[in-house]
Protein backbone atom coordinates (compact mmCIF):
# COMPACT_ATOMS: atom_id res chain seq x y z
CA UNK A 1 0.00 0.00 0.00
CA UNK A 2 1.66 3.42 -1.30
CA UNK A 3 2.56 6.19 1.36
CA UNK A 4 -0.74 8.34 2.60
CA UNK A 5 1.71 11.62 -0.01
CA UNK A 6 1.89 9.69 -2.90
CA UNK A 7 -1.68 9.88 -5.22
CA UNK A 8 -2.37 8.38 -8.59
CA UNK A 9 -4.93 9.78 -11.05
CA UNK A 10 -7.25 6.09 -10.46
CA UNK A 11 -8.88 8.92 -7.29
CA UNK A 12 -10.81 10.70 -9.84
CA UNK A 13 -12.47 10.52 -12.47
CA UNK A 14 -11.25 13.45 -14.66
CA UNK A 15 -8.40 13.15 -17.33
CA UNK A 16 -8.59 16.73 -17.81
CA UNK A 17 -6.59 19.45 -16.41
CA UNK A 18 -7.21 23.28 -17.07
CA UNK A 19 -4.88 25.83 -15.73
CA UNK A 20 -5.97 29.57 -15.68
CA UNK A 21 -2.89 32.30 -15.23
CA UNK A 22 -3.23 35.55 -14.10
CA UNK A 23 -2.39 39.15 -15.10
CA UNK A 24 0.64 39.95 -17.16
CA UNK A 25 1.00 36.04 -16.92
CA UNK A 26 0.92 33.19 -19.61
CA UNK A 27 0.15 29.10 -19.41
CA UNK A 28 3.96 29.24 -18.83
CA UNK A 29 3.91 30.11 -14.90
CA UNK A 30 2.34 26.68 -14.41
CA UNK A 31 5.52 24.22 -16.06
CA UNK A 32 5.77 22.84 -12.54
CA UNK A 33 2.08 21.91 -11.98
CA UNK A 34 2.18 21.14 -16.08
CA UNK A 35 4.98 18.32 -15.31
CA UNK A 36 2.90 17.24 -12.09
CA UNK A 37 -0.22 16.87 -14.14
CA UNK A 38 1.58 14.56 -16.75
CA UNK A 39 3.38 12.63 -14.12
CA UNK A 40 0.15 11.54 -12.43
CA UNK A 41 -1.41 10.49 -15.55
CA UNK A 42 -3.57 13.91 -16.83
CA UNK A 43 -4.55 16.16 -19.47
CA UNK A 44 -3.19 19.33 -18.97
CA UNK A 45 -3.88 22.52 -20.98
CA UNK A 46 -2.26 25.94 -20.05
CA UNK A 47 -3.61 27.99 -22.33
CA UNK A 48 -1.98 32.09 -22.58
CA UNK A 49 -5.18 34.34 -22.18
CA UNK A 50 -5.37 36.90 -25.18
CA UNK A 51 -5.31 40.37 -23.69
CA UNK A 52 -4.95 39.52 -20.20
CA UNK A 53 -2.92 42.11 -19.47
CA UNK A 54 -5.90 44.03 -17.73
CA UNK A 55 -7.14 45.09 -21.20
CA UNK A 56 -9.65 42.86 -21.65
CA UNK A 57 -12.75 42.28 -18.90
CA UNK A 58 -12.65 38.56 -17.03
CA UNK A 59 -15.98 38.36 -18.32
CA UNK A 60 -13.78 37.99 -21.83
CA UNK A 61 -11.54 36.22 -20.49
CA UNK A 62 -13.88 33.68 -18.98
CA UNK A 63 -15.38 33.09 -22.66
CA UNK A 64 -11.87 32.49 -23.93
CA UNK A 65 -11.77 29.27 -20.90
CA UNK A 66 -15.27 28.05 -22.00
CA UNK A 67 -13.73 27.66 -25.30
CA UNK A 68 -10.83 25.79 -24.16
CA UNK A 69 -12.78 23.27 -22.00
CA UNK A 70 -15.46 22.69 -25.09
CA UNK A 71 -12.35 22.51 -27.75
CA UNK A 72 -10.18 19.81 -25.63
CA UNK A 73 -12.29 17.92 -22.79
CA UNK A 74 -14.67 15.34 -24.18
CA UNK A 75 -18.44 15.84 -24.41
CA UNK A 76 -19.84 14.54 -20.95
CA UNK A 77 -16.21 14.44 -19.48
CA UNK A 78 -15.52 16.51 -16.66
CA UNK A 79 -12.30 18.85 -15.53
CA UNK A 80 -10.27 20.04 -12.84
CA UNK A 81 -9.72 23.74 -12.78
CA UNK A 82 -6.97 25.83 -11.24
CA UNK A 83 -6.92 29.64 -11.58
CA UNK A 84 -3.83 31.79 -9.97
CA UNK A 85 -4.21 35.40 -8.75
CA UNK A 86 -7.03 37.06 -11.75
CA UNK A 87 -6.86 33.40 -13.23
CA UNK A 88 -9.13 32.45 -10.05
CA UNK A 89 -11.63 35.22 -10.61
CA UNK A 90 -12.15 34.55 -14.61
CA UNK A 91 -12.33 30.84 -13.67
CA UNK A 92 -15.07 31.88 -10.76
CA UNK A 93 -17.01 33.70 -13.87
CA UNK A 94 -16.54 30.75 -16.41
CA UNK A 95 -18.32 28.25 -13.49
CA UNK A 96 -20.76 30.71 -12.17
CA UNK A 97 -21.91 32.30 -15.38
CA UNK A 98 -21.12 30.57 -18.51
CA UNK A 99 -22.14 27.03 -17.14
CA UNK A 100 -18.67 25.74 -16.31
CA UNK A 101 -19.87 24.24 -13.30
CA UNK A 102 -21.08 21.73 -14.73
CA UNK A 103 -18.31 20.54 -16.89
CA UNK A 104 -15.85 21.22 -13.54
CA UNK A 105 -15.16 18.52 -10.90
CA UNK A 106 -13.07 20.39 -8.22
CA UNK A 107 -11.56 24.12 -8.42
CA UNK A 108 -8.85 25.31 -6.92
CA UNK A 109 -7.69 29.27 -6.46
CA UNK A 110 -3.95 30.58 -5.85
CA UNK A 111 -3.90 33.86 -4.31
CA UNK A 112 -6.89 34.90 -6.02
CA UNK A 113 -8.76 38.19 -5.20
CA UNK A 114 -11.82 37.32 -4.10
CA UNK A 115 -12.39 40.44 -2.54
CA UNK A 116 -10.50 42.60 -4.61
CA UNK A 117 -7.32 44.40 -4.36
CA UNK A 118 -6.33 47.70 -4.29
CA UNK A 119 -3.18 46.85 -6.76
CA UNK A 120 -6.13 47.32 -9.23
CA UNK A 121 -6.38 50.77 -9.36
CA UNK A 122 -2.87 50.76 -10.60
CA UNK A 123 -3.95 51.24 -14.04
CA UNK A 124 -7.30 53.16 -15.26
CA UNK A 125 -10.47 51.78 -15.20
CA UNK A 126 -11.16 53.41 -18.64
CA UNK A 127 -9.07 51.73 -21.05
CA UNK A 128 -8.10 48.65 -18.10
CA UNK A 129 -11.57 46.80 -17.77
CA UNK A 130 -9.76 43.64 -16.23
CA UNK A 131 -8.35 45.70 -13.69
CA UNK A 132 -11.48 47.70 -13.24
CA UNK A 133 -13.47 44.15 -12.88
CA UNK A 134 -10.59 43.32 -9.37
CA UNK A 135 -10.99 46.47 -7.58
CA UNK A 136 -13.23 46.06 -4.45
CA UNK A 137 -16.95 46.55 -4.77
CA UNK A 138 -16.70 46.30 -8.12
CA UNK A 139 -19.52 45.53 -9.97
CA UNK A 140 -18.20 42.53 -11.57
CA UNK A 141 -17.51 41.67 -7.91
CA UNK A 142 -20.58 42.59 -6.18
CA UNK A 143 -22.35 40.00 -9.48
CA UNK A 144 -19.88 37.15 -8.18
CA UNK A 145 -20.74 37.48 -5.00
CA UNK A 146 -24.78 37.51 -5.50
CA UNK A 147 -24.24 34.42 -7.66
CA UNK A 148 -21.85 32.45 -5.76
CA UNK A 149 -24.41 30.07 -4.04
CA UNK A 150 -24.56 27.88 -7.63
CA UNK A 151 -21.34 26.29 -6.08
CA UNK A 152 -22.40 25.36 -2.99
CA UNK A 153 -22.05 21.27 -4.43
CA UNK A 154 -18.68 22.08 -5.88
CA UNK A 155 -15.41 21.12 -3.82
CA UNK A 156 -13.01 24.51 -4.14
CA UNK A 157 -10.17 25.45 -2.27
CA UNK A 158 -8.49 28.49 -1.56
CA UNK A 159 -4.62 29.44 -1.08
CA UNK A 160 -3.44 32.40 0.35
CA UNK A 161 -0.68 34.30 1.93
CA UNK A 162 -0.79 36.63 4.81
CA UNK A 163 2.39 38.09 2.82
CA UNK A 164 0.83 39.21 -0.40
CA UNK A 165 2.18 42.24 -2.03
CA UNK A 166 -0.64 41.77 -5.01
CA UNK A 167 -3.61 41.03 -3.04
CA UNK A 168 -4.23 44.25 -1.32
CA UNK A 169 -5.35 43.29 1.94
CA UNK A 170 -4.05 39.59 1.39
CA UNK A 171 -7.53 38.23 3.30
CA UNK A 172 -9.35 38.77 0.39
CA UNK A 173 -7.54 35.84 -1.20
CA UNK A 174 -8.73 34.11 2.10
CA UNK A 175 -11.86 35.10 2.08
CA UNK A 176 -14.94 33.45 -0.22
CA UNK A 177 -17.83 31.91 1.90
CA UNK A 178 -18.30 28.91 2.34
CA UNK A 179 -14.65 28.00 1.02
CA UNK A 180 -11.93 26.76 2.82
CA UNK A 181 -8.57 28.53 2.59
CA UNK A 182 -5.21 27.43 3.54
CA UNK A 183 -2.35 30.05 4.32
CA UNK A 184 1.06 28.35 2.67
CA UNK A 185 2.93 31.18 3.77
CA UNK A 186 5.07 32.66 0.95
CA UNK A 187 6.52 35.90 0.68
CA UNK A 188 6.09 36.63 -3.12
CA UNK A 189 2.98 36.44 -4.98
CA UNK A 190 4.71 35.53 -8.17
CA UNK A 191 6.44 32.46 -6.76
CA UNK A 192 3.02 30.71 -5.73
CA UNK A 193 2.75 28.56 -8.54
CA UNK A 194 6.33 27.14 -7.77
CA UNK A 195 6.07 26.54 -4.15
CA UNK A 196 6.37 22.97 -3.42
CA UNK A 197 3.78 23.18 -0.08
CA UNK A 198 1.18 24.71 -2.67
CA UNK A 199 1.66 22.29 -5.49
CA UNK A 200 1.57 19.68 -2.76
CA UNK A 201 -1.66 20.64 -0.72
CA UNK A 202 -3.40 21.61 -4.66
CA UNK A 203 -2.61 17.67 -5.59
CA UNK A 204 -3.81 16.27 -2.31
CA UNK A 205 -6.96 18.25 -3.08
CA UNK A 206 -7.32 17.51 -6.09
CA UNK A 207 -6.60 13.91 -5.72
CA UNK A 208 -8.95 13.11 -3.17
Amino acid sequence: MPPPHVYTRTTTRSRHIIFIHGIFNTGRVFALLVRDARKRGFIPHAPSLVRADGRASLAELAEQVRNVVEANVPAGEKCLLVGFSMGGLVARYYLQELSGKDRVERFVAIGSPHQGTIMAYALPGRYFQGCADMRPESEFLRHLHATEHCLADLPRLALYTPSDTMIVPSRSAATWYGVEALNVGLHFHPFMPYSRLVRRLLWEFLLQ
